[in-house]
């Protein structure tokens, strides 16, 4: 096929048909011609001539389209009978051509393929890579939910990690994320950490407050209980003047108590030694009491009047002999508690028996130190329990010789 001409193989030759500027003509030659086209403009005008509601009219306008439908199946199928033929040379001719530049083209199809599966391994690599550094994006932005309900300590830590990493070893398609995240997530764990330390400072505050409200609550504690083991402590030393009055027997009784009584920590705090030596010093006056009891029972049973029908005329002078034996009883008591003077001095002389007036009596002390200024100081706590058990012993002697001046 050359430039300006068609040819058509015929018996294996190449032979000329017509002009590539005529194939029009030389297709369609025996359907329609320009000339033919103009005769059908002329005879079938844009304007309409007929009347299509006229019945004349209107079967001269199908016999028109008749017409119309002939030439143009005419036509269609001159295009097709030629088209067939056309196809069928231009198909060899694509055959031929191909092989020769077959090699050719393979070799580049071969590369180009190549080309492009390198270039898409490359696009998915780095897409890959891209992804990755947008997943580390997206973790600084965790660390804001890592650090909620944390101390200051930890988010202060979490500061320093975000604040190491490297914005610049992000692609440059990434590094203005990059940059704006780490700058945006700094400046919200900025903002919680200051949160963080103003609710410890609160706490720490309210945990100071907490410790010395215990403290002093401790210390009431202690104090409560140092009186109480105080309390219970001169109980023991006292328990003696409760048993002036009683029988041998029911001191006895106290005393078998007594001996069966283990002191301990728990009632008496680092106060058990005194306690326990306490105990034994009760304990043996409560015995040396029963010694007292047990020789003026006896020499109750001893002395005692004959039953008379009159009564006697001389009460004072028979008691004077009992009053003798108990001052006796009373002066064999302290011997054996090793004092220096008896209980009621060297003789059983008083001014009660020697004066018929009421008893002066002892004043008790009306100023004793604090509770606080005992608890400070124990040799002064102890010497106040002495005095207190004193005047114990004052108020039942003074007692009890005033049944003696009233009898």
């Amino acid at each position: 096929m050359t430039v300006n001409k068609i040819e058509k193989e015929v018996n294996g030759e190449l032979v000329e048909l017509v002009e590539s500027t005529q194939i029009i003509p030389f297709v369609f030659s025996e359907s329609v011609t320009e000339t033919t086209l103009k005769d059908l403009r002329k005879q079938y005008p844009k304007k309409l001539k007929l009347d299509m509601s006229n019945d004349d009219d209107f079967k001269e306008a199908r016999k028109i389209r008749t017409e119309r439908n002939k030439i143009t199946k005419a036509i269609d199928e001159k295009r097709k009978a030629y088209c067939a033929e056309v196809k069928e040379y231009a198909d060899k001719l694509i055959g031929d051509i191909d092989k020769i530049y077959t090699p050719y083209i393979e070799a580049f199809e071969t590369e180009d393929k190549r080309r492009k599966e390198e270039a898409e391994r490359i696009a998915k690599e780095r897409e890959a890579f891209l992804n990755k550094q947008r997943e580390e994006i997206a973790q600084m932005s965790s660390f804001v939910d890592q650090c909620k309900n944390q101390g200051s300590q930890f988010i202060a830590d979490t500061i320093e990690a975000v604040d190491l990493v490297d914005t610049e070893a992000f692609d440059k398609e990434l590094i203005h994320e990059a940059i704006d995240t780490k700058k945006n997530i700094i400046e919200a764990l900025n903002s919680m950490y200051q949160a963080a330390k103003a609710t410890e400072a609160v706490a720490a505050e309210r945990e100071q407050l907490r410790i010395q409200q215990e403290a002093i609550a401790q210390q009431e504690r202690l104090q409560k209980q140092a009186q109480e083991i105080g309390e219970r402590i001169n109980n023991l030393r006292n328990d003696p003047m409760n048993y002036f009055d009683k029988s041998s027997a029911e001191i006895a009784a106290r005393i078998e108590k007594l001996e069966q009584f283990t002191p301990t920590n728990e009632k008496f705090g680092n106060r058990l030694d005194e306690v326990i030596q306490v105990l034994a010093q009760v304990i043996q006056q409560l015995k040396m009491m029963h010694q007292q009891k047990l020789q003026l029972e006896s020499v109750a049973v001893t002395t005692a009047p004959e039953p008379q029908t009159q009564v006697s005329q001389e009460p004072v002078e028979q008691s004077a002999p009992i009053e003798q034996q108990e001052h006796e009883a009373l002066t064999e008591v302290n011997r054996m508690l090793d004092q220096d003077e008896p209980l009621l001095g060297n003789e059983f002389k008083s001014a009660v028996f020697e004066n018929t007036s009421a008893p002066t009596g002892y004043t008790p002390l009306s100023s004793w130190p604090s509770s606080q200024d005992r608890a400070d100081n124990d040799e002064l706590d102890r010497v106040c329990d002495q005095l207190d058990i004193a005047e114990s012993y004052i108020e039942v002697l003074e007692q009890r010789l005033n049944k003696a001046h009233a009898a």
